[in-house]
């Protein structure tokens, strides 16, 4: 998550602990690990996500594999991603 998209789900990104490590194709970055009660994308709903919050800002916030690999499965092709409950 982005740290303004942390925000606005209530997440105080001030008062959150940024204890994880990440190497991202832009570099090494700390996130905050945090739990998000549900991920909605049009008729899909996953409860009790594992996400993490960006230690730094960033456009906006990414679909992870926490959700991505509690699907059936996904695609892409053609420039588009296609989830699959």
């Amino acid at each position: 998550l982005s740290p303004a998209d942390a925000l606005r789900l209530g997440f105080d990104p001030g008062k959150l602990r940024f204890t994880k490590t990440y190497r991202t194709a832009n570099g090494t970055v700390k996130g905050a690990p945090v739990r998000l009660a549900r991920v909605a994308i049009g008729p899909i709903v996953i409860k009790d996500v594992r996400a993490s919050v960006n230690g730094a800002a960033m456009g906006r916030s990414l679909l992870g594999m926490s959700f991505l690999g509690r699907l059936s499965g996904y695609e892409v092709s053609g420039g588009r991603l296609v989830l699959k409950p």
